[in-house]
């Protein structure tokens, strides 16, 4: 079943017929987006201990996740957050990790994973991280 959304933007682009009609709807898209708050407040760990509190993350990692950055998904639903990487520069949209994890079970509540937020993590090997490390502390030496 299709939502009314999807219908009204189906309905929308049946009468489009040339590259300035998709201008016009990009305009209008890209004006409304403006309005639109991305994160609500506090998001989903109001009110709880978030994953980079829990997990201790050193303030590098919290620069580089995206899960503090975005804060209306637990980190679980986010593609590419430190956790999920491995040595073999994965995207971290693996989340066999999450199943294990102190964090998920303590705020998952059982549910299925699901990725919902793609594109936004660190996007790398633990190997570049690990010598990111290294040089940060052979020049605090």
């Amino acid at each position: 079943m299709k939502s009314k959304v999807v219908e009204q933007v189906e309905e929308v682009l049946k009468g489009v017929t040339s590259v300035e009609d998709i201008a016009e709807i990009e305009r209008i898209i890209a004006e409304v987006k403006g309005k639109i708050p991305l994160e609500p407040s506090g998001g989903f760990w109001e009110g709880k201990r978030p994953c980079w509190e829990m997990c201790q993350c050193p303030e590098m990692i919290r620069n580089e996740c995206p899960a503090p950055k975005y804060q209306s998904l637990p980190c679980w639903e986010i593609e590419g957050t430190y956790c999920k990487l491995d040595d073999y520069g994965a995207r971290g949209d693996d989340t066999s990790i999450c199943q294990v994890c102190r964090v998920y079970k303590r705020w998952g509540g059982g549910k299925p994973i699901q990725i919902k937020l793609f594109g936004k993590g660190i996007d790398t090997s633990l190997r570049a991280i690990e010598q990111l490390v290294e040089k940060e502390k052979s020049g605090a030496s």
